[in-house]
């Protein structure tokens, strides 16, 4: 039974709107045919509503898609638009390496404050001739759990002469190549892990410095990353989202001006 009239008009004004969705260059060109079209294809007794309306919103989707994708591609492809973008996404990447680096970076000298002083008041004490169970203060710090500063004395061959730390019940020892750098330059700051592991692993911002005198060795002060990295990871997650958010207001602004030029008349 073929709906009424009314209902036909109704289907031709949703028609109607749904061809507003497309570029405008396109519908100057091809609306007004495919109104006709669709007001032919209500008209024909051979074909039911049933049949029409499903091949009538999958040739809407497809072609919307195909145009939307055409103008995209078009605008992109303009020089000046695509230069422009560009230099804006490179300067957005460069503002998002810094937004993380910068902080990042104070972070990470920010956590070998304490460890500065520490190293150099115990090295100051050992060149004076206190002997190192007498200058390394008392107490024991689990370096794996706590985050509490911490200092060790070793000897010239680098083994541990007195020690707040412990890992494992052990006093944990930095990689040979670190004494061989202080025995050159004096001091070195670095990040050590006495125990590898993404979950579990125990990373350390050292500060350690050469002790002079009669009785020459190296001092290590020292204190667990755990709350630097989590502020880190902050950092990282908070510059990665303003990265984003900066290439996707590039992205649409880029698209709106290529609309807005493409449906604007020239003169």
């Amino acid at each position: 039974m073929r709906p009424a009239p009314r209902h036909s008009r109704r289907l031709e004004w949703i028609y109607d709107a749904a061809l507003q969705l497309y570029p405008k260059p396109f519908r100057e060109v091809y609306a007004e045919a495919m109104r006709q079209t669709f007001r032919d294809a209500l008209r024909d007794h051979t074909l039911s509503r049933r049949t029409l309306i499903p091949l009538v919103l999958r040739d809407l989707v497809h072609s919307l898609a195909k145009e939307h994708l055409a103008m995209l591609r078009n605008t992109f492809l303009r020089p000046a638009l695509l230069f422009n973008a560009v230099v804006l996404a490179g300067i957005s990447t460069v503002l998002g390496l810094a937004l993380y680096s910068i902080p990042q970076q104070v972070l990470r000298q920010g956590a070998n404050d304490p460890q500065i002083a520490l190293a150099g008041d115990l090295a100051a004490r050992l060149e004076q001739g206190v002997a190192p169970a007498e200058a390394v203060p008392a107490g024991s710090v689990d370096i794996a759990r706590s985050l509490s500063p911490f200092v060790i004395a070793y000897d010239d061959q680098g083994q541990p002469l007195a020690s707040q730390a412990r890992l494992n019940g052990q006093t944990p020892t930095p990689p040979k190549g670190v004494f061989d750098y202080v025995r050159q330059h004096g001091e070195e700051r670095v990040s050590w892990q006495p125990m590898l592991g993404n979950q579990h692993g125990v990373r350390i911002a050292a500060v350690v410095q050469r002790v002079n005198g009669a009785h020459p060795g190296f001092v290590l002060a020292g204190r667990n990353m755990r709350e630097v990295e989590a502020r880190e990871e902050q950092v990282r997650h908070m510059a990665g989202l303003a990265w984003i958010g900066m290439l996707g207001l590039i992205f649409l602004g880029t698209v709106s001006f290529g609309w807005y030029t493409r449906q604007t008349p020239t003169a």
